[in-house]
């Protein structure tokens, strides 16, 4: 029997986000089975596995109480899909570089050539501003989610958190289906400042996510950790 302990990455998260009720026994059992020679594949896979079920349990368990979280939450995503739409037509007008105050500003913050810079530091300004607002509106929903199912908060958060994930990748992939690659490059004539800008709509997503967990107290620091040597 070795004495290694499992992959670390695979056991936080399935002492992170394991939602079956008997979570520590599952931890347990596949530790110990990893010890008596089970691969690190073998040892990922079944956590995996151990939490997608666990979650479909739990959901299936009470399916009313988390079809009105996540409405609840999808709400809230509304509200900030409408005042990023809103930021955003302010935003692109007082930073218009055709106006006298925005030439003036960022001919003095930026080197020779400000419009290239600009080109760029625009996008950047527009992520941060989205991320902010996201992850202020994806925390309180992950918290005001967990309050709806105290007793279970994170399978309950967990369905929210996947439910945002899956419209993630829907639109990822229905704009692939719609433009090809191109969609990744999203600004034709100008492919890697359009990459830039892709990469920067993923990190918008992912704080927004992020957020959700830590809203719902999936992320926040424990006092006692899983060791899985104990």
């Amino acid at each position: 029997m070795r004495l290694t302990r499992p992959p670390k990455g695979a056991a936080w998260l399935l002492n992170r986000f394991g939602c079956s009720p008997n979570n520590d026994v599952v931890i347990g059992d596949l530790c110990e089975r990893y010890r008596h020679g089970r691969s690190r594949m073998w040892y990922w896979r079944q956590t995996l596995t151990a939490i997608a079920i666990g979650l479909f349990r739990e959901v299936r368990r009470d399916k009313a109480r988390t079809l009105v979280a996540i409405a609840t939450g999808w709400i809230m995503l509304g509200v900030y899909q409408l005042i990023r739409t809103r930021l955003l037509r302010v935003i692109s007008f007082e930073l218009n570089p055709q106006l006298a105050l925005a030439q003036y500003v960022f001919s003095r913050l930026l080197p020779r050539g400000w419009l290239i810079y600009y080109e760029w530091l625009f996008f950047v300004l527009l992520a941060f501003v989205w991320a902010a607002l996201g992850g202020i509106v994806g925390a309180f929903s992950g918290w005001v989610i967990a309050k709806i199912r105290p007793s279970a908060r994170k399978p309950i958060v967990m369905a929210y958190a996947v439910s945002v994930c899956g419209y993630w990748a829907y639109t990822f992939l229905l704009s692939i289906v719609e433009r090809g690659f191109g969609a990744i490059f999203m600004i034709p004539g100008h492919e890697i400042r359009g990459l830039f800008v892709f990469v920067l709509v993923q990190l918008v997503w992912m704080t927004i996510i992020a957020s959700i967990l830590f809203g719902g107290g999936l992320l926040k620091p424990r006092v006692q950790q899983y060791q899985s040597g104990a």
